[in-house]
């Protein structure tokens, strides 16, 4: 009890005893207010039903039960009956039967007809020419033929007397009176030339001799090579334009294309005549070369070792048979 008197005291001194007052009234009204039961809600009420068929309906269920009589019967829907269990066919489209309309539009309607594009102040619309692609298809390009050009600067080593000069196929250098080189044409790889020495000429330089340099048939040189050929007069020939060093540049090969089958045909053909008949007089002395000219693609074929043995043969039963 002295700690309530004490704080009694306190707050008596305080001039706090109103707040003493509220505190020993609370603390008496606490458990009273604990002690008693919470009031039940009050109850809704009902509402009235105006009429009988209102009362019927709010006391009656909404689904009433099947009679016996009922369960016999066959309900009826609207529609056909459907298996759910039976599968379902497809029905086929039925096309449409196509039209054919007036050129120039669809009359007096003014709207342009399929194929055909609107009219413009009056005049009638013109058909489209251009034929539609369809996904994933690709349009249908033109085969292109490849044709080859090459320049070359020739002439002899000492000086300035080499000219520069376009050759065809079979082009005899310096001339078909005394060719020391002939042009056979381009290889595979697009990028060497080959040449046929005469008999008697001599090589050296940047290019490559075939079969070997002591056996130099041909030679294969590319564009910026240069070769030198020496040529040595044959025995009683006292014209001293028979001998002498040559100096051969290959300064560009070039490769065009075309679409046009009989341009190309007609491009790969053209070959020097005099230069043919002394490709043909040398192959009948010496024996056939190990190249093949493909006219189908314009460039020069290496042949293999079977073909060429095929084509030594052929040769040699030519040559018996004329002799």
């Amino acid at each position: 009890m002295s700690v309530l008197n004490d704080t009694w005291r306190f707050l008596v001194e305080r001039r706090l005893w109103p707040v003493a007052i509220l505190l020993v009234a609370a603390a008496a009204a606490v458990p009273m207010l604990l002690s008693e039961e919470p009031a039940s809600p009050p109850a809704t009420p009902a509402l009235a039903v105006k009429s009988d068929k209102q009362a019927v309906l709010a006391t009656d269920p909404i689904v009433a039960p099947a009679a016996d009589g009922d369960r016999a019967g066959r309900r009826r829907v609207l529609g056909s009956r459907k298996d759910p269990f039976k599968p379902q066919a497809t029905p086929t489209p039925t096309p449409k039967p196509t039209t054919s309309e007036p050129a120039g539009g669809t009359g007096q309607t003014g709207k342009a007809g399929e194929g055909e594009t609107p009219s413009v102040g009056g005049s009638p619309a013109a058909p489209l020419t251009a034929t539609p692609v369809l996904p994933g298809t690709t349009p249908k390009q033109k085969k292109t033929y490849e044709l080859y050009e090459l320049t070359v600067r020739f002439g002899a080593s000492e000086g300035d007397s080499r000219a520069r000069r376009d050759v065809k196929r079979l082009h005899a250098l310096p001339s078909a009176e005394e060719p020391v080189l002939i042009y056979l044409g381009v290889l595979d790889d697009q990028k060497t030339a080959v040449f046929m020495l005469d008999s008697g000429v001599v090589a050296q330089g940047d290019g490559e001799c075939k079969p070997s340099r002591t056996t130099c048939e041909t030679i294969h040189l590319r564009e910026g090579e240069t070769e030198f050929f020496d040529v040595t007069p044959a025995e009683g020939d006292t014209d001293a334009t028979g001998g002498g060093q040559y100096q051969l540049d290959v300064i560009k090969i070039r490769k065009k294309t075309t679409t046009n089958a009989k341009q190309a045909k007609a491009a790969r053909a053209r070959v020097s005549k005099q230069g043919k008949q002394i490709l043909r007089a040398r192959i009948a002395g010496d024996g056939p070369l190990r190249y093949r000219y493909s006219r189908k693609s314009g460039r020069l074929e290496k042949l293999s070792k079977q073909a060429y043995k095929a084509v030594v043969a052929k040769a040699a039963r030519a040559a018996r048979a004329h002799f």
